[in-house]
């Protein structure tokens, strides 16, 4: 019925509209006051080596990444072994990027550098540590910001945070 038509693209319109707010909210970047009143702005070289990507969507805390990328492409589980054993900076609390994380690295990409933004499949898409379900996690392509969903199996870049 026309009712019910009407009450479907209405509720597709206010999913669109909340998801169109979430994603703004969650790409926001905000430099970070941290000892002696400084901030920090994304791309900084920290003095132990490690690069300020930017404050967590989803614990509003500092992120920090490593210079480079994680040499090759990794399946989600190694990709999670490498980042767990990574000693760099003098820091072993290493691990791989929530979602969120990721999209502040790929909104950074720029100020960090370092990443894969011209190569092909799978090399130009970076894993998330959250997945999407048994076999699968979410990942992102930084040359344009797109996320996807990739199986675990399969090959990705890899940039570690802490």
């Amino acid at each position: 019925s026309i009712m019910k038509v009407n009450y479907v693209l209405a509720t597709a319109l206010l999913f669109a509209a909340s998801f169109a707010a979430v994603v703004a909210a969650e790409t926001a970047v905000a430099a970070v006051t941290v000892q002696g009143g400084t901030r920090d702005s994304p791309g900084q070289r920290m003095p132990d080596g490690t690069v300020y990507a930017g404050v967590s969507l989803s614990t509003r805390t500092p992120t920090y990444t490593t210079q480079a990328d994680a040499p090759g492409l990794y399946s989600w589980k190694k990709g999670a072994e490498y980042c767990a054993a990574l000693e760099e900076g003098g820091h072993r609390d290493w691990r791989v990027p929530t979602q969120s994380e990721l999209r502040v690295l790929s909104q950074n990409r720029d100020a960090i550098g370092g990443f894969n933004m011209s190569g092909s499949y799978p090399a130009v898409w970076y894993w998330s540590s959250s997945q999407f379900d048994y076999d699968s996690a979410w990942d992102q392509r930084f040359s344009d910001g797109d996320q996807g969903i990739d199986l675990k199996r399969d090959g990705s870049s890899l940039r570690c945070v802490r």
